[in-house]
């Protein structure tokens, strides 16, 4: 099989680089930046020279300067993709016509874009009176929503439960870390899950409005001390909907 002629590269002959950098005696002037990288030898015997270390130290540096700039590159890109990730969410949570779909859309995003496995939403309901699974603030069972993207929990705001969220509701911010066994018995019910690890967002405008929990089997996914600006963003647009919609019901 023959080499594509694309990835043949010319490599000039010893003569010719001896030529054109005696032509060119600046060369290394103008191009300090390639100099780390060359290998050039310094007799000093067996001793170790000066120049010799310094010049290690520095090929070192611009190596590992070189990974992380790579890395900064591939954090940069991911969140980037991320950004136009959550700015289409946003664009479906402030156009979706209900509840249900709110939930529906944010479900889905949070799955498929967000690393969670499974989320759970808790809204509080004036109206209601015992916690159950509800489609569109309505407390009936969604049955009928075969992937159940638009189900919700609902919980009157009167109902002592809530207290478990106390501090995550002064706080504002999501929480990153899994929830306590009384906070999941109440964000989960009798859902199967068995969560490694789990983010957090309250919902808040004007008033205490419910949670939304992202969970995952990685342990290490939603950890404490994630970055949580995007979910946080997110929470935002969600409470000012969600508080739209709970509104017009109402």
């Amino acid at each position: 099989m023959q080499a594509d002629p694309r990835d043949v590269v010319d490599v000039p002959d010893p003569g010719a680089v001896i030529r054109f950098l005696t032509a060119n005696p600046e060369f290394f002037k103008q191009n300090e930046d390639i100099l780390p990288r060359l290998r050039i030898p310094h007799v000093s015997g067996s001793a170790v020279s000066l120049i010799e270390h310094q010049v290690s130290v520095l090929r070192g540096k611009c190596t590992s300067l070189e990974n992380s700039l790579r890395d900064l590159i591939g954090v940069a890109r991911d969140n980037e993709a991320l950004q136009h990730r959550l700015h289409q969410l946003v664009q479906e949570i402030i156009s979706a016509p209900l509840l249900d779909d709110v939930v529906a859309a944010t479900r889905r995003a949070l799955c498929s874009h967000f690393g969670a496995d499974e989320v759970h939403v808790l809204l509080i309901d004036d109206r209601s009176q015992a916690d159950q699974i509800g489609r569109s603030g309505a407390g009936v069972a969604a049955a009928d929503d075969r992937h159940g993207e638009g189900c919700y929990r609902t919980m009157n705001r009167n109902d002592p439960r809530l207290g478990h969220f106390g501090a995550l509701f002064e706080g504002r911010g999501t929480h990153c870390g899994l929830p306590d066994a009384a906070q999941q018995a109440v964000l989960i019910g009798d859902d199967a899950c068995d969560p490694g690890s789990a983010a957090t967002i309250p919902l808040q405008y004007q008033g205490s409005l419910g949670l939304v929990m992202l969970a995952s089997r990685d342990e290490a996914r939603f950890g404490a001390g994630k970055g949580v600006v995007f979910l946080d963003q997110l929470g935002d647009v969600l409470s000012r909907r969600v508080h739209a919609l709970a509104r017009d019901m109402s």
